[in-house]
């Protein structure tokens, strides 16, 4: 059940651009090169998407980066599952041996997570609207209906769509959770996008990871997918030495998940 939803209006003193970041995982690096790019991109706002902590570890690192440079926030099963103090993360996997992995990097990433920290993760939200300027979005980890529900483009259909945005009066949803980024333009201009992680590969052969930018400089908001990488190779090889089980380090080497 959705604890709360908040609506925010940015100032739209000149142009915006939204970074939409999710899904670190504890992957230190990468989501400073995430950073950065959003940066240079000219992004003027930075919305994180859930899942900050994971099989990485270095959830603390990671938190502390999100508190500096993301003021608006939803929450993933990762930060509802640590804040109600849980011991498996929630994911939602229909796969038991899926589910029993994940959890396993959820206790990984729980081992050094402090009081403060578990307990900030409970202050975020399930879901934002948020306008900017003329343009409306609506922000979610999941689904609008569930934190972690797993839409993916090849199986979710236009109907579920227009019924969110309807519900929330928005012109574009954009989630995550599922690490496979797409985006999905409706015939009235309208959308919805998963942007992505940043914390793993998108399951491809590549090891670059991806997160999006939503324009509002115009009438209406415009998404963009953005490649990232970064020296997987060696935060691959820290993990290692860190004792980091390898179903979690090969991922970011290949590019495969195990």
């Amino acid at each position: 059940m959705q604890k709360w939803q908040m609506t925010s209006n940015l100032e739209t003193g000149g142009p915006r651009r939204l970074a939409v970041i999710s899904g670190s995982y504890g992957n230190v690096p990468a989501l400073e090169a995430a950073i950065t790019d959003a940066r240079a991109e000219g992004c003027t706002d930075f919305a994180f998407l859930g899942d900050a902590i994971g099989c990485c570890g270095h959830s603390n690192e990671v938190i502390g980066m999100i508190r500096t440079h993301f003021p608006i926030l939803v929450a993933g099963n990762h930060e509802q599952q640590a804040a109600a103090g849980e011991l498996t993360c929630g994911c939602g996997y229909a796969s038991a041996e899926d589910e029993r992995i994940s959890c396993l990097a959820f206790e990984r990433a729980c081992e050094d997570l402090t009081d403060e920290n578990r307990v900030w993760l409970g202050t975020w939200p399930d879901l934002v609207r948020l306008e900017i300027g003329s343009c409306r979005l609506l922000l979610v980890h999941g689904s609008p209906d569930q934190t972690n529900e797993f839409l993916y483009n090849s199986t979710l259909d236009d109907d579920r769509i227009v019924r969110w945005l309807d519900e929330h009066d928005v012109d574009a949803i954009i989630g995550t959770h599922t690490g496979l980024p797409w985006h999905r333009p409706l015939p009235n201009g309208t959308w919805m996008a998963n942007a992505g992680v940043v914390g793993k590969p998108d399951n491809d052969g590549d090891p670059a990871v991806h997160y999006g930018i939503v324009d509002c400089t115009g009438g209406a908001p415009s998404f963009a997918l953005r490649r990232i990488s970064y020296d997987h190779t060696a935060w691959a090889d820290q993990l290692d030495t860190e004792g980091i089980d390898t179903v979690f380090t090969e991922p970011l080497r290949t590019g495969w998940w195990t």
